[in-house]
């Protein structure tokens, strides 16, 4: 394959360069610095390691540094490659552990459009050879790889989820550090070891189970990277490289270079010069490859690219629309059965209850020993009974996880804290859950009824120590139990699990469903958790990374969708058993207008993909703990431990008066009817999080500072034009939660966020933190009603169209 050289070569080292690929055929590559492509026509097969993708117009695939990759271009290709300037973005990022993640073949990002914008900005300063386009060239380079580095950079000292300690993240942390700045010298594990006050053994052991190689090997994959660099872009002789970057000889660089590389240093620096020549040469486009590339820049600026604005007109016809089913978003988790035994509790519940609508209520350790058994050690469930029938006496149904969970405080989601003594302690073995299972469910039947259970959810998680990824994982067995017992009593109860989270454990999901496909009883629905964190494994390590994409969880769900189908596994519903942007209970931004904003576009955005969403969580007694010692703790409930309203209840207030009939739904409105002259619109002004979020840990967000984890601050002009309407007198009634009303953060900020505040502060604040209002009375004619809302960054709001009926005069 040729390229043609984007740019002129210049002395200097810039940050990225770029190529066009215009030619079809098959070549090799392993570079020292990544790789990305961009196919503007035509079609590319990319093969990473032992997995080939197919490339066409507008994809994007970033191949990681000393990543082997072998390309093959189809007849047509037209494609640019951008190479990234490896050891100047680690400069600028300030480590050396760089691992990007971004695939548009199995990946979906709001963030891919953002870089497609400025790739075709970078493609066009082609055209332009004067100073002030490299000038421009250059910043576009830089705004690429912020957006690569925000959004699809993965983090290889985070496992998300994977619950370790902060001591182990922190010893391998200072294993790292030591290396990358000591490398250069003559430095032994002995030394390390007594820097880290550990044994030679025991240390050797614990570099080998974590970083997955030797000491040795570990130093010198370092030494290497750095000698590799030198041996491209420097003219120094191989025995300098080798003294320079710690080998003790040229001879023992060269042996580590040829188990890594499979030649000499000289051999490799001969064979990519006359690479970097062959590919490097300046030369012009044809004509013909010129006029292709005029022709894809022109249709992406005729509107193939999104453009933001700060306006949206919404065209309304009252004559048309469709039905609309609002319930699947009215569930919540609750957290530990048990608790909901308590007064203040049960007082919260019927406020959310009464306010949000909230049909099903998540609920599990529902086989606690301490609770299901009385003195002589037999079954009771009593106090079990005394939560269902509360819980059905409001008008709500059990949505039943009947799995330990154990109750965990997340200061992110590296750093948690188990309320209880152990998990594996709780797990019933299995004759005895089979026992407690057949009880259960025959206790159930007879006392609330075949037809009342039938409308409950009966779940069963995937607790690491059941093995869901085995084929004879005892996570099936358990399931299996629970399945036959119930269906035993009605094959109408739903059954389903297995609480598998989107993103971060996608990639084990074609295993999970291969096995359960396999099996003779299937799950009647599938249900997943979705936090906004991607994993990737990359040389048998999973590495996690937080996303800021404001699409996550719809392009989560998709993914998802078509995982499933690949599978063969027929499901009839699929749940979101748990949702939220964090799973921190100490990130201040749950406490926020953007929480509301969150919750308001995706239940929007979502509530049409799945059967059933339970929200993240409903109340903030859930993660009381030692440091619950203000009004707001950063926790994700719907309502603070003193009783007052958080923003994000309220975006379920609001998105509780939709109606039956949707007359249309935009980005940021949805438009809905009785059929009977009255109009409801909920609508929003959600604003992205931004890198800085990422980079940051989410327990040490300052709440001062809140403003600066979001995109822009536009306010959003929203017209709305409804056509064919009733003529006559209407009353618009409007509800509004922003920054200055209905934000017990904000209202707390006047108080100075003090932490001893009196009750009757308290009362005051739970007085105020409701939404803002306005109402005005209007008449129609010729059946045209026009409304226009400035809407603040991050506000929600709910408007109320109600016909007026009166006696003609």
């Amino acid at each position: 394959m040729g390229y043609t050289k984007g740019t002129a070569m210049e002395n200097i080292r810039k940050l990225m360069q770029f190529y066009f690929l215009t030619e079809s055929g098959t070549s090799d590559h392993y570079h020292q610095n990544p790789e990305l492509f961009y196919i503007l026509k035509g079609t590319l097969e990319v093969k990473i390691d032992d997995k080939v993708y197919e490339l066409r117009q507008e994809d994007i695939v970033l191949i990681n540094a000393n990543k082997r990759h072998t390309m093959t271009g189809k007849e047509g290709i037209l494609a640019a490659r951008f190479e990234i300037d490896f050891h100047l973005l680690a400069e600028y990022m300030g480590t050396m552990q760089l691992l990007f993640w971004c695939n548009t073949i199995v990946d979906k990002n709001a963030a891919y459009d953002e870089l497609r914008k400025v790739l075709d900005q970078i493609l066009a300063r082609y055209f332009e050879r004067d100073e002030k386009g490299a000038f421009d060239l250059n910043a576009l380079y830089f705004q690429a790889a912020h957006i690569l580095t925000s959004n699809f950079l993965i983090n290889m000292d985070d496992s998300r989820f994977e619950n370790w300690d902060s001591q182990n993240r922190i010893r391998i942390k200072n294993i790292q550090n030591y290396i990358q700045a000591n490398y250069q010298s003559q430095i032994s594990l002995n030394d390390l070891a007594q820097r880290l006050y550990l044994s030679n053994a025991y240390l050797s052991k614990y570099i080998k189970k974590n970083l997955g190689m030797t000491f040795i090997e570990y130093l010198n994959n370092v030494r290497l990277f750095h000698a590799v660099d030198e041996i491209l872009y420097t003219e120094k002789n191989i025995t300098h490289i080798a003294l320079d970057n710690g080998f003790p000889t040229s001879a023992a660089f060269t042996k580590a270079f040829r188990e890594s590389y499979h030649e000499a240093p000289s051999e490799y620096r001969r064979k990519m010069q006359k690479i970097e020549q062959e590919e490097h040469d300046e030369k012009e486009l044809n004509e013909k490859n010129r006029d292709r590339i005029i022709s894809y820049l022109r249709i992406r600026e005729k509107g193939e690219i999104p453009e933001v604005s700060s306006e949206e007109l919404c065209d309304v016809y009252a004559d048309k629309s469709e039905k609309h089913t609002s319930c699947t978003y009215r569930a919540c988790n609750i957290g530990d059965v048990y608790s909901i035994l308590q007064s203040d509790v049960q007082e919260q519940i019927k406020l959310i209850k009464k306010r949000t609508g909230m049909q099903y209520i998540r609920i599990w350790n529902i086989l606690s020993k301490e609770y299901c058994f009385d003195e002589n050690d037999r079954y009771n469930f009593r106090k079990l009974d005394q939560v269902l029938d509360f819980l059905l006496e409001n008008d709500m149904r059990p949505y039943m996880e009947l799995g330990n969970k154990p109750s965990l405080f997340m200061y992110t989601p590296e750093r948690s804290v188990k309320q209880e003594k152990t998990e594996k302690a709780e797990q019933y073995k299995y004759e005895i859950f089979c026992k407690i299972i057949r009880e259960l469910c025959i206790h159930l039947v007879n006392r609330y009824g075949e037809e009342e259970i039938e409308k409950w959810y009966f779940e069963f998680w995937n607790d690491p120590f059941l093995n869901i990824c085995e084929e004879d994982g005892a996570y099936y067995q358990y399931f299996d139990v629970i399945y036959t017992n119930l269906k035993a009593i009605s094959n109408n109860i739903k059954v389903g699990g297995a609480g598998i989270i989107l993103g971060y454990e996608t990639c084990i999901c074609n295993k999970i469903f291969g096995i359960w496909k396999n099996r003779d009883i299937h799950p009647d629905f599938l249900s997943f958790c979705s936090y906004q964190y991607i994993a990737v494994i990359e040389n048998g390590q999973r590495y996690g990374r937080k996303s800021i994409d404001e699409n996550y969880m719809s392009n989560q769900i998709e993914i998802m969708k078509e995982v499933i189908k690949e599978s063969g596994l027929n499901v009839p519903e699929l749940h979101i058993d748990e949702w939220n942007f964090t799973v921190s209970n100490r990130n201040v931004i749950n406490d926020s207008c953007e929480q509301a904003a969150y919750i308001i576009k995706n239940c929007m955005d979502v509530s049409d993909r799945v059967n059933l969403m339970a929200y993240w969580h409903a109340l903030d007694t859930y993660s009381y703990y030692y440091d619950t010692d203000c009004v707001l703790n950063g926790d994700s409930g719907l309502i603070t431990g003193d009783g007052i309203c958080k923003p994000s209840f309220f975006a379920f207030w609001f998105l509780n008066r939709i109606q039956s009939n949707l007359l249309k739904k935009t980005a940021h409105a949805m438009v809905t009817g009785n059929g009977r002259n009255n109009y409801t619109i909920v609508c929003h002004n959600y604003k992205k999080l931004t890198s800085r979020y990422v980079f940051s840990e989410e327990n040490e967000i300052e709440i001062e500072n809140i403003n600066q984890y979001t995109d822009d601050e536009d306010s959003l002009n929203l017209k709305f034009c409804f056509h064919n309407i009733k003529n006559g007198k209407y009353q618009i009634k409007q509800y509004y939660v922003n920054r200055k009303n209905g934000s017990v953060q904000d209202l707390w900020r006047q108080l100075g966020y003090s932490r001893e505040l009196e009750n009757s502060e308290i009362d005051y604040l739970k007085s105020v933190s409701m939404p803002g209002m306005k109402m005005e009375t209007v008449q129609v004619k010729n059946g045209i009603l026009t409304l226009e809302n400035i809407i603040m960054p991050q506000e929600i709001r709910m408007i109320e169209i109600l016909y007026r009926y009166s006696y003609p005069e």
